[in-house]
């Protein structure tokens, strides 16, 4: 939008999934335990780049 001052939401997006994932390498040993959570994560990541592709 013209005039707007807050980031376009898909850098917004891209900045959260990069925070979420600095987040995930500091707890490896967690995500070694749980492989499901790793797993979901990792899926939530992938459908949002998708989608974030098909809406540019």
């Amino acid at each position: 939008m013209p005039g707007s001052t807050s980031p376009p939401l898909p850098c917004a997006i891209v900045l959260i999934l990069h925070d979420h994932e600095e987040t995930l390498r500091g707890k490896w040993k967690q995500r070694k335990k749980n492989p499901r959570s790793l797993m979901m994560t990792w899926a939530l990541v992938f459908l949002t780049k998708s989608l974030l592709q098909h809406v540019q």
